[in-house]
């Protein structure tokens, strides 16, 4: 008996103490900081467990934020709002009951939902008419979402691909404005191109500003090249301040020519023909750069933040 109190009363102080949640991202932290969500108030690189499980509704809107590292333990999470922030790459962690996505102005250029079971709503615009669209999603894949039933779909040109396999929702509809040539892939593509069941209940309104999009089903849609060199090259890390590496698998049979360095304004800085996993940054000012990766079969543009 005396053994086993000393056993609790050694382990009464672990399971008594609460816990935590790691957010490295200082702007992603002052945002919960300012929603009343992180119940410390201190940007201290963590929040308690219980306060990301209290959150239903997040809205990240104009935090710059760059790392969504803790997101994953928001488990309760039903809509979120990510707008006006820099992150390139989204890939989201397994979030159950998280059903509305909502971006704005983003310089996303892949945007990852296959681990959200529940999505249901996707909102994506880049409302900033007087700047360049950053936002160069290709891709867009709801497969696992099977009760995916609202895509508004705004100024994204590059896009061309959405996936709706496996769909179950009672009625989908799309909105989609500035686009391409968009495949979406469905798994008879024959009766959805014919407009009967279950496709009979699909809405698909093309409302293009500049470039009206267009649009056709198929049972296996494929990317283009360029696509290719979007999704398989990219900077890191971003932000940086002194060093930055081109990424990419050097197996994949293309060739990596060089960097061009521009400014915010698209005026050339410099150009990095060599080195190509350590450009020095540290002599440019802060700001925002555009990198373009020039290779054999491609060019692909990122927007780096320079601290």
């Amino acid at each position: 008996m005396k053994k086993i109190f000393l056993i609790l009363i050694t382990l009464v102080p672990f399971l008594g103490k609460a816990q935590v949640t790691l957010i490295p991202d200082q702007d992603f932290e002052q945002r919960l900081v300012d929603l009343n969500i992180d119940s410390d108030g201190v940007v201290n690189g963590q929040i308690l467990t219980s306060d990301a499980l209290a959150v239903t509704d997040l809205n990240l809107l104009g935090a710059s934020i760059s790392d969504l590292t803790g997101l994953e333990d928001f488990l309760n999470l039903e809509t979120f709002e990510l707008s006006y922030n820099l992150l390139n790459t989204v890939s989201f962690p397994n979030l159950p009951n998280l059903k509305k996505l909502y971006f704005d102005t983003a310089i996303v250029t892949t945007l990852d939902v296959t681990a959200l079971s529940a999505l249901e709503e996707l909102e994506i615009d880049d409302t900033a008419t007087d700047m360049p669209i950053y936002c160069q999603i290709r891709e867009l894949d709801f497969s696992n979402s099977t009760n995916f039933k609202s895509g508004h779909i705004f100024r994204l040109p590059y896009l061309e691909l959405i996936n709706m396999r496996n769909n179950t929702a009672d009625t989908v509809s799309f909105v989609i404005n500035w686009g391409g040539n968009i495949c979406i892939e469905v798994d008879d593509p024959i009766d959805a191109t014919n407009g009967l069941p279950p496709y009979d209940t699909w809405s698909i309104t093309l409302d293009g500003i500049v470039d009206y999009p267009n649009y056709y089903f198929s049972d296996k849609c494929t990317l283009s090249t360029e696509t290719f060199i979007q999704n398989n090259f990219k900077i890191y890390p971003n932000p940086a301040q002194e060093y930055v590496s081109v990424e990419y698998d050097e197996n994949i049979g293309v060739q990596l020519r060089s960097v061009q360095i521009l400014d915010s304004s698209g005026k050339w800085v410099r150009s990095v023909k060599e080195n190509f996993h350590q450009i020095t940054i540290s002599d440019l000012s802060s700001g925002v750069y555009l990198f373009v990766i020039q290779t054999d079969k491609g060019n692909k543009t990122e927007k780096v933040v320079v601290k």
